[in-house]
């Protein structure tokens, strides 16, 4: 069978947490990245039976899919990362749309408002109540959901971190968020990728957005 196939954008956008969980499960995985100025992405897009074509998609074989939170399902319950009983499953369903609130949170401002200290500050008033749920919930734990990694634990990881770019100042009062991303770029496979050539740490997102897309790297923390 040929290798799986990740295809996205040549940022970390919606396809990190997946490649976290990948390489973290030592997956060979051809990371098929696209220039936003290459034009080779358009002239892909309706080649590839994709039922609906766009970015990221996976090729397993026989399975071709798109939308991110799709993949990431996909992959955690192929690589046993998706929680070991069905009430840590239920759970994982549940924190998994927690977090992509957390991130939809952050993207309505970063990429939809522009970057002045005055839309910093009224999402620096907000911010705090956002990520206090999930300082409580995780509390003593090291992941979020059961005694093992899901793949819940790759996406909050890569969400905080753009919190980290944005608002550092506000990040630094939640130690408990900060020890479970440092624990999570500390696990096998994902701290050698993170080391690697192939990680891309800036942009974040695409250039579209008025912060974390374009210029350069700031300081997180």
């Amino acid at each position: 069978m040929a290798p799986l196939t990740l295809g996205y954008w040549d940022i970390r956008g919606l396809a990190e947490p997946i490649r976290y969980l990948l390489h973290h499960n030592n997956v060979v995985f051809t990371d098929k990245r696209y220039s936003f100025t290459s034009g080779e992405w358009p002239k892909d897009k309706f080649n590839l039976d994709l039922d609906f074509p766009n970015l990221p998609y996976l090729f397993d074989g026989d399975v071709k899919i798109t939308q991110s939170t799709t993949i990431l399902r996909y992959l955690a319950q192929k690589y046993g990362v998706d929680g070991k009983t069905q009430a840590e499953k239920l759970k994982v369903s549940m924190v998994e749309q927690q977090v992509v609130d957390l991130r939809w949170f952050l993207l309505m401002t970063t990429v939809f408002k522009e970057n002045t200290e005055e839309n910093r500050a009224s999402f620096r008033e907000k911010a705090p109540d956002m990520l206090k749920s999930f300082e409580k919930f995780l509390g003593g734990r090291k992941f979020l959901v059961g005694d093992g990694v899901t793949y819940v634990d790759f996406l909050l990881s890569e969400t905080f971190d753009f919190y980290r770019y944005y608002v550092p100042d506000v990040c630094k009062d939640f130690p408990t968020l900060m020890a479970h991303q440092a624990r999570i770029v500390g696990l096998p496979g994902i701290k050698e990728y993170l080391n690697s050539p192939t990680y891309t740490r800036w942009p974040i997102v695409g250039p579209i957005a008025k912060f974390g897309g374009s210029g350069p790297e700031p300081k997180r923390d």
